[in-house]
């Protein structure tokens, strides 16, 4: 095969590529990456949710053996 027909078939990829991705996505497509970015958000929020309880133990706990120790 010909350097020139490389050549062409390249850039005809590369620009079905961009077509592609350029192309408007559907109000279908868009409400399911809205749901799962949703979902994601809604993760990360009781992550976080969820360290801040677990340091908020620990917290307790600390007080509680200090206050332990100079009942002694």
């Amino acid at each position: 095969m010909s350097i020139q027909k490389k050549s062409l078939i390249s850039t005809l990829q590369t620009a079905k590529k961009a077509n592609i991705a350029n192309a408007p996505t559907t109000p279908q497509h868009m409400a399911v990456k809205s749901m799962k970015a949703a979902k994601l958000m809604k993760a990360a929020k009781l992550m976080k949710a969820a360290k801040v309880l677990k340091a908020t133990k620990q917290v307790k706990v600390t007080k509680q053996v200090k206050a332990t120790k100079t009942l002694r």
